[in-house]
This record gives structure tokens, C-alpha cells and sequence, in this order.
């Protein structure tokens, strides 16, 4: 038995009694799609579902959160084996090869044909990440330039600082870093940056690991490389911050970190730090009157200048979809037309990733948001696309927690790092081979 045929059947059993009634009992003008959004993007996501049905008279879409992570989505893959998943589901840019490599989605190539898209109508890294083995598996409904650097001008102006003049370079923005730390009887009451909380100690090492010159698979010799030269350096970085601010003493600011009003970055307790492009809203909506400017990651010499890799959801279609002619005008409608696209940006204030929508006019112009704009048109990286990505961001974490602490050295822990996770993608393509 293949792994592949093991996921997914050795699931049939556990999923007895699932789905009943022939496919062909299905209303083919209500579509179910299950989504990842909780909180205040659930009613942003109704909207756009409001606005498909309006555009398809007497469609329904039938949306339900589901939550949704890299390393478990037992739910999904449960209902793929029981034959009554969802017409259409969200799967995050790292999970398409690896749902597609275990036989969880449809191939998407007929959409594609007959929409008439391709690589060029979307940026970049929001195409790679949905094509493996030959296919297309998944469109992107939202893009996310990982990140736009920002820093809080009174914080500046506190420190002696410039305010209206950010770090450009690693050296510029260490030297700014010490002076902005602010030290109480010995504890830290207000730190320049964390370089390994931007967003999770993974995507904080994909980040910097870019932007010091890093590479992190091999795409042609499906090989990991997360001890490539640059990447090794990164990491020694953000571990000289945690050697000269003590690792402890951090974590001792961080637990007083809150949330809201009360985020770090806008009450003086983290000067500096990279911004998602929901970070604009939420600026907008807890912190209105906040000084601050935005601008392109800093980078060393021989790094990569205007750094980025793209994140962001994705659209496809479960293996066994009851409803897939519905399901594919859904995908083709949100994420590869005008009226979609346009859709998916004002209800919700995120990028599509189809680079041809109109909703660029508009944005290309706010503060803020125009920033994070050009960010994405010159982003050259996304999350590496193999079958074994949840892994590896599980190695990755552990590795960078390893060298923080001091209980490995940075190159060490990259190594150990790269050996469990070739292995682990070694075995998935030996025992599950290559979709084509």
C-alpha cells in the first residue's frame, strides 16, 4: 500500500457511516466551501460570499469555518476519505503540494484552460505556490507581502533618533536597536526589535534568511537547504540579539505584551517590527492617532535589497468534490476575475493575488497600504513547495528555539534541522511517487 493510499483509505475506516446519497442528488447551484476565518474576517468573507451570489442568481454559497493548520488537518483529509468533503476548501500556500501529493485536491488544470489564466496573471510567487508535479492545484484568493518594516517615530524621537529616517541596512537598524532599549534597574521596558517574533520563529527565519541571501530548498534536487550560507548568518543574528538582551529578559517584556489597544508596537514597548497587511486595519482601528512609517526590510551587505516573500490563502477543490462545476466558478470568480477580486479587497482590505485586478488602482495610493503594494510587485520568494513543508516549519521552529537558547549552535541546529526534514520528504516521494 502507498503512504498516499494509507492517508487517505487508512481514513476511510475511521470516517464509517460518512456521506450518503449519489452525487448526482446534489444541488449543483449551492456551494459549501470551508474557510479559516474566525473573528473579524468571518463577516468580511460573508460579504464576498454575498457578492458571488448576487453576480450568480440563484447560487447559494454554504460557508463554514473550519480552522485550519500546517501540521493537522484531520478533519479535511477525514471527509476526503468518507467521499463528503466540501465542494471547495482554503488551503494555506504551504499545504497545496502536500495536499496534492497525498491526493487530496483536484488538479485544476481545466479551470485554468478554460478561464484562459496563467502564470502571468498572477504575481510570481502566488502561482509557484500552487503548481506541483506538473499541475495547477489551487488559486490564490489573498496575497501577503511578508513584510513591511515598520518603526514608531515618537520611540524614535525618544531615543534621539530621526524619526522620518528607518534603518536600510542590518547594521543601521542593530546600531538604532540599542539605542532605542530602554532599561529599568535592570529590566527591559522597551526593546528596538525581536527578530524572531515577526509572526512565528519559522516565518521570522524565512524572512531574515531572504534577506541575508538565503536559499531554502532546491527545487530541481529536491533538496532542503536551510544551512545555506545566508541563512546560517541570519540566524547568528538573531541570536546576537538574544545573546545581548538576554533571551530571558525578553521573554520577561514579551509576557507583558497585549493585544488590541495595548498591542507592543503602539505603546513604546517595541520600537521596531515587521507588519502583516491586516496590521494596517488593525492600526487603523485600536491605535488611529499612532506615528509611524513603513518601509522595506533592512538587509546586509551581499543580502537582498527590498526583501519579501509572499503568504496568503489559496482555493481548491477537495478530491471527490460533490459540486465541482459550482466549485470551480467560485474559484474562477474570487480569485481570477475583476468583479471578484475587487470583492475580495474591499470586504476585506487584503491583496488578491491575480495581479490584473482593478483593485491595485485604489490601493496603490494609501498610506500605508501603497507601501506594502510595492512590496509585493518586486517579492521574489514563497514558502518552499514540496510535500513535506509542515515538517520542515516544524524542524525550522525547533532549530531557531535551539540556537536561542544556546542549546545548539545556529549552523548545527540548521543541519540537524535539514537531515530530519530530507528525510522525511525522501520517504513521502519514495512511497507516495510523483502525481502526473
Amino acid at each position: 500500500m502507498t503512504r498516499r493510499s494509507f492517508l487517505l483509505g487508512g481514513l476511510a475506516a475511521v470516517a464509517a457511516g460518512g456521506c450518503r446519497g449519489p452525487a448526482a442528488n446534489v444541488n449543483p447551484h449551492v456551494v459549501s466551501v470551508w474557510h479559516p476565518w474566525g473573528g473579524t474576517m468571518a463577516p468580511a468573507f460573508r460579504r464576498v460570499c454575498a457578492a458571488f451570489e448576487r453576480a450568480h442568481p440563484g447560487f447559494t454559497v454554504r460557508a463554514v469555518f473550519t480552522p485550519n493548520d500546517l501540521s493537522n488537518n484531520q478533519k479535511f483529509f477525514t471527509s476526503v476519505a468518507a467521499g463528503c468533503p466540501p465542494d471547495a476548501i482554503f488551503v494555506d500556500g504551504p499545504q497545496v503540494a502536500e495536499w496534492a501529493e497525498r491526493g487530496a485536491l483536484e488538479p485544476l488544470d481545466h479551470l485554468v484552460r478554460a478561464a484562459g489564466i496563467g502564470p502571468t496573471d498572477y504575481f510570481t510567487p502566488c502561482w509557484k505556490q500552487c503548481e506541483y508535479a506538473g499541475h495547477v492545484w489551487a488559486l490564490t484568493f489573498c496575497a501577503d507581502p511578508n513584510f513591511g518594516f515598520v518603526w514608531n517615530k515618537a520611540d524614535f524621537e525618544d531615543a534621539g533618533l530621526d524619526p522620518e529616517r528607518p534603518p536600510v541596512t542590518i547594521a543601521e537598524m542593530d546600531a538604532m536597536a540599542d539605542r532605542l532599549a530602554k532599561w529599568d534597574d535592570g529590566k527591559l521596558k522597551r526593546i528596538g526589535l525581536i527578530p524572531w517574533a515577526e509572526y512565528g520563529s519559522t516565518n521570522s527565519l524565512f524572512t531574515w534568511g531572504w534577506a541575508f541571501g538565503g536559499s531554502f530548498y532546491d527545487e530541481r534536487a529536491r533538496k532542503v537547504t536551510p544551512d545555506h550560507p545566508g541563512v546560517v548568518k541570519a540566524l547568528e543574528w538573531m541570536c546576537s540579539y538574544a545573546r545581548k538582551y538576554d533571551i530571558t529578559k525578553i521573554a520577561a517584556l514579551q509576557a507583558g505584551f497585549g493585544t488590541a489597544e495595548q498591542n507592543p508596537f503602539y505603546v513604546g514597548k517595541l520600537a521596531m517590527t515587521c507588519l502583516h497587511i491586516s496590521g494596517i486595519d488593525e492600526i487603523r482601528r485600536y491605535a488611529p492617532r499612532l506615528r509611524y512609517g513603513i518601509t522595506y526590510i533592512p538587509y546586509p551587505p551581499g543580502g537582498e535589497p527590498h526583501s519579501s516573500w509572499v503568504g496568503g490563502w489559496c482555493m481548491g477543490i477537495p478530491k471527490g468534490s460533490r459540486n465541482r462545476e459550482g466549485a470551480e466558478e467560485l474559484l474562477r470568480w474570487m480569485c481570477a476575475t475583476n468583479e471578484g477580486t475587487i470583492a475580495v479587497g474591499q470586504a476585506s482590505g487584503l491583496f488578491p493575488g491575480y495581479r490584473r485586478s482593478p483593485c491595485f488602482a485604489e490601493v496603490r495610493n494609501r498610506p500605508g497600504v501603497g507601501m506594502l503594494y510595492k512590496i509585493l510587485l518586486e517579492t521574489r520568494h514563497q514558502r518552499p513547495v514540496m510535500p513535506a513543508q509542515a515538517y520542515y516549519m516544524g524542524a525550522l521552529q525547533r532549530a531557531v528555539e535551539a540556537a536561542l537558547y544556546g542549546q545548539k549552535t545556529p549552523i548545527q541546529a540548521l543541519r540537524d534541522a535539514g537531515t530530519e526534514t530530507q528525510a522525511e520528504l525522501d520517504f513521502i516521494l519514495a512511497g507516495q511517487g510523483r502525481r502526473g
